[in-house]
């Protein structure tokens, strides 16, 4: 008996383990991204990637493994082609072909090649320009990227080089679109274990795809003064922020990618100031590089030193200078020297002036913000020219520009700001021009009581001062998304609700002028930290999460508001009166579960002052079944709405 439940026994572990080793979950792919330097496509996935050139986690039992995620390529003639397999992977949209214009690929097309085992396949047909020394894959854990070419095409357009604007303030004509392939859906007639796969090609109208990449972060080298950074394409600059405890310099760079050995990995600055640790000398200022977001690449500087350090754009705009302000100072970044040829200022809409400096040739340079000064350090340039800053003084438009030498063939450029000035500085491909513009931050200002007569009435209305919606901006971020449903119940998800919700509340908001973005305006997975990023770098007003409450008790009711960082309570408070007042506590049988003070990832993690709104209980049948319903969503939205304005507009 004693050894047929011993067999027993092991029977069933053999069955657990061969059954965990066939349910481990397989990488998700949703589709294909191009970048519009014809150099990188990335693979959209969901779920953790083990590429077989990383070590796959392993549970204490050595049987037991999550399957890897190999990777490989293989090229064909007649037509040219290259395509790439991934095992233990299922593309949940559409089969499709990309048609690429004035590029070295043709077409690109994924589909699922076989199901059992599940491998997606990526075939790109390519053309004369194509060189298959330059195709290669990169993957980590998170993502998967294909390069198939070493030099991008250079663009015509203005690199930004400082930016303080949210993106609704660069909502503005200078700021130009970009556009790069057509897409045409495909439909699969045979998938199963098939080796030639079928497309029928369903033709659509033409379709743009977003820029992803003008940038690839190849290499950090370390130099006597400081540390270069090279990539191809061109830089162009998000934003730059300080965050605190510890210390850090932030550096945004858009469209931008960083090769998968280089991210989140860390750099001393060589001349940086030395701490000593139990005898043992330790670099204190730091330079880390990660790839914030599947288009954004981040630098960060950390160390006590970090503020006193200096980012310049090399003259081809293909390298990143970044050492102390006195090593950039001493150093020769190139051999060329540029003179200033001409200065104008203009305006270029409402609110918003441009100078534009040009040159006579490329130049290097960095820019900086202090003590209510724009600071341009141009560091080949020998002449200013006097006599053209002259000239421009005398123009009435503008008077705020001095320069001076700061050290051999180095000119600084200042920028005298006005209170509530935001800039963004941009560079042309050449390096020879230099645009700054400067668009006025508007307050709004209590209007005084309306007279009686309708005469008086609409001359006052006249000189009202401008609206809210040029002043104030809200991140709205609805809970969950995509793989992540949320609390479920009843086949009911949380994702659902969130979003309906926010889409209300937004719409409530923008019908009073209140510019708002959504950190996701449809079912897709948003981790956590893209969230707070995604708030940080809009730099808004205020930062709001939806979320729907749950309980293991169905009696369990109510709403609730979070907040965590000082700053937030007065927001929540204001929100939290609308949402829990005595009239929508009785119209939705409800109760006010209170305020808490909750370290919430996004709401930790985010500047703005950050809430998070629990707008009832999903686990709580009654509750649920009104949750789901047009109207109490719109009373909802609506009430968040009213509590989000009242502290706006009373916020000193």
């Amino acid at each position: 008996m004693g050894k047929f439940i011993k067999f027993i026994l092991v029977f069933l572990m053999f069955f657990t383990v061969t059954f965990c080793a066939e349910a481990a979950p397989v990488v998700k792919i949703t589709g294909l991204e191009f970048d519009n330097s014809d150099n990188i496509v990335i693979i959209n996935s969901i779920g953790k990637i083990f590429p077989k050139t990383q070590q796959t986690p392993e549970d204490n039992d050595k049987s037991i493994r999550t399957p890897e995620n190999v990777i490989t390529k293989c090229f064909l003639g007649n037509p040219d082609r290259v395509f790439i397999d991934i095992t233990n992977a299922i593309l949940t949209g559409n089969q499709t072909t990309y048609v690429l214009k004035n590029s070295s690929l043709n077409n690109v097309k994924i589909s699922q090649f076989s199901t059992n085992p599940h491998t997606v396949r990526i075939v790109f047909e390519y053309n004369k320009k194509f060189d298959p020394k330059d195709f290669a894959v990169y993957a980590n854990d998170r993502q998967i990227i294909i390069r198939y070419s070493k030099s991008l095409v250079t663009s015509e357009k203005f690199k930004t080089v400082y930016n303080n604007m949210t993106s609704g303030e660069r909502k503005a004509d200078f700021l130009e679109s970009v556009t790069y392939s057509s897409e045409t859906k495909e439909k699969i007639i045979n998938v199963a274990d098939s080796q030639e796969t079928q497309f029928q090609t369903v033709k659509e109208d033409e379709k743009n795809t977003k820029l992803k990449s003008l940038y690839y972060i190849n290499s950090v080298d370390s130099l006597s003064n400081g540390l270069m950074i090279k990539g191809s394409g061109a830089v162009s600059l998000k934003n730059s922020f300080v965050l605190e405890n510890p210390l850090r310099v932030v550096y945004d760079i858009e469209n931008a990618i960083v090769a998968q050995e280089l991210r989140n990995k860390s750099f001393t600055l060589p001349s940086a100031s030395a701490l000593v640790v139990n005898g043992v000398v330790m670099q204190r200022d730091i330079l880390r590089v990660g790839q914030n977001t599947p288009s954004t690449a981040r630098l960060v500087i950390q160390g006590s030193d970090a503020k006193n350090c200096r980012l310049v754009l090399s003259p081809d705009l293909q390298g990143l200078f970044i050492a102390k302000r006195t090593d950039v100072l001493n150093a020769k970044l190139t051999e060329t020297t540029s003179s200033v040829l001409s200065y104008e200022a203009k305006n270029a809409g409402e609110n918003l002036d441009v100078i534009n400096i040009v040159f006579s040739n490329p130049v290097a340079l960095s820019a900086f913000e202090e003590n209510s000064k724009l600071y341009v350090d141009l560091q080949n340039v020998s002449d200013f020219n006097q006599k053209a800053i002259d000239i421009l003084h005398q123009k009435p438009e503008y008077t705020g520009i001095t320069a001076q030498k700061i050290a051999t063939e180095k000119t600084r450029l200042i920028f005298h700001l006005k209170d509530s000035t935001a800039i963004n500085a941009q560079i042309s491909s050449d390096a020879k021009e230099l645009r700054i513009y400067f668009k006025k931050r508007v307050k709004t200002q209590n209007v005084a009581v309306v007279p009686k007569t309708q005469e008086v009435k609409e001359e006052k209305e006249k000189q009202r001062p401008s609206t809210i919606k040029q002043m104030y901006s809200v991140v709205i971020d609805p809970g969950h998304g995509g793989s992540d449903v949320g609390a479920t119940r009843a086949n009911i998800y949380e994702k659902d609700i969130t979003i309906e919700v926010s889409k209300l509340l937004e719409n409530y908001l923008k019908k009073q002028g209140v510019y708002t973005y959504m950190t996701r305006d449809k079912d897709k997975t948003v981790e956590l930290s893209e969230r707070s990023d995604f708030s940080n770098s809009i730099n808004p007003d205020v930062f709001i999460s939806v979320h729907v409450n749950s309980s293991v008790k169905e009696d369990i009711i109510g709403v609730e508001t979070h907040w965590y960082h000082p700053q937030s309570l007065d927001f929540a408070k204001k929100v939290h009166s609308k949402i829990a007042g005595s009239r929508n506590l009785s119209k939705w049988e409800t109760k006010d579960r209170g305020l808490f003070q909750s370290k919430f990832y996004v709401i930790n993690h985010t500047n703005a002052p950050a809430i998070l709104v629990e707008i009832g209980f999903i686990s709580n049948p009654n509750e649920r079944r009104e949750l789901i319903k047009e109207k109490r969503q719109e009373e909802i939205a609506k009430a968040i709405a009213d509590g989000i304005m009242e502290y706006l507009k009373d916020r000193k």
